[in-house]
């Protein structure tokens, strides 16, 4: 059933050519048809509408009384109208075939439409984490993998997923990394996700890029690779449980694994543009529209930081607060969160 939905989705979302004219085809025909019957034999909308569509599905509910000029209208309805119907179809068939049986050139061509989305590269425990979490807070997401069974599953659930190498610059581009936000190497392989790096980085040369390194080790050479952050799982893990075993209050309101109660702490950065309208105010101002949030560090848009600036300090386009809050404080404000 959800096949047949997604199916019925992806024909309705991806127009092409060819089911944009059979669609007008049959429209025109149908129009055609009914505006004939009321000039000629005076009849109702509806009831010209109806005999158009008895004619063309070749249905034959009995004699309407046609007149000689009627009737010879209903014969070029017949040949002319069943032909362009029957082409339509056709047309509508091939392209839901099509459809079904290439379901990559299907997700390829989602991705082609999406821009400042995210690309995650790798889809075990860690990447599946990212995606869903990315899917939750409402960003946009295109991953890529080639486990078969992973793929299936998340496509079912709705997920964009392109079925290649990710370190292949055709698979990169096919996942939009020249329109992305930002690209997530987290496969299981440190070396595969330095090649990742590297292909992306030379792709798109200012796209920010998370690397996952397994072995500390790597996590030079990942930076070397063109990775802008690069994250050790076991590093974040052991210091969490290293924090839960001699500080279990602050590690529960760290690490808590109660991710949807919205009393739980959450870290968020929030962006100055030209149209925020926190431009040119200062952390005072922002403060007393959110009493709640805490203002942990600036950044601003030459690359200094400002661990918690003053109430005086004045927000200007490209700089960069990173906030504290409860979920629904942090959801408030209307940004993005960082951490749970």
């Amino acid at each position: 059933m959800s096949d047949r939905l997604s199916l019925l989705i992806a024909l309705l979302t991806n127009w092409n050519p060819a089911v944009k004219r059979s669609l007008l085809l049959c429209s025109a025909v149908i129009l055609f048809g009914a505006a004939g019957f009321m000039w000629i034999e005076g009849w109702s909308t509806w009831r010209s509408l109806f005999f158009t569509l008895v004619t063309l599905t070749t249905v034959g509910y009995g004699d309407y009384g046609l007149t000689e000029a009627g009737q010879r209208f209903a014969a070029i309805l017949m040949i002319g109208g069943i032909a362009s119907v029957s082409y339509a179809a056709t047309q509508l068939i091939q392209h839901a075939t099509n459809l079904a049986m290439h379901p990559e050139s299907r997700m390829i061509k989602q991705a082609s439409k999406m821009s400042n989305h995210h690309i995650i590269c790798g889809l075990g425990r860690t990447g599946q984490r990212v995606m869903r979490k990315l899917a939750v807070e409402g960003f946009e997401t295109v991953a890529i993998d080639s486990n078969q069974t992973i793929i299936a599953r998340l496509r079912e659930e709705g997920f964009i997923v392109l079925d290649g190498d990710a370190a292949d610059d055709h698979t990169l581009l096919a996942a939009g990394v020249k329109r992305a936000a930002a690209v997530a190497a987290v496969t299981s392989c440190d070396a595969a996700n330095a090649m990742i790096c590297l292909s992306a980085r030379a792709l798109a040369p200012n796209i920010a890029i998370t690397a996952r390194a397994e072995g500390d080790e790597s996590i030079h050479k990942l930076r070397r690779a063109g990775a802008s952050i690069v994250i050790s799982p076991s590093r974040y893990g052991g210091d969490g449980v290293a924090q839960s075993m001699v500080r279990p209050e602050l590690a529960r309101l760290l690490f808590g694994d109660d991710e949807h109660n919205a009393d739980s702490l959450q870290f968020a950065e929030f962006s100055i543009t030209r149209q925020s309208p926190q431009l040119g105010r200062t952390i005072s101002d922002f403060g007393a529209d959110h009493p709640r949030i805490v203002f942990v560090a600036a950044k601003s848009n030459d690359g200094g930081l400002v661990m918690r600036p003053a109430p005086a300090h004045v927000l200007n386009e490209g700089d960069v607060l990173i906030i504290a809050g409860t979920t629904q404080d942090v959801a408030n404000v209307g940004v993005a969160k960082l951490a749970a």
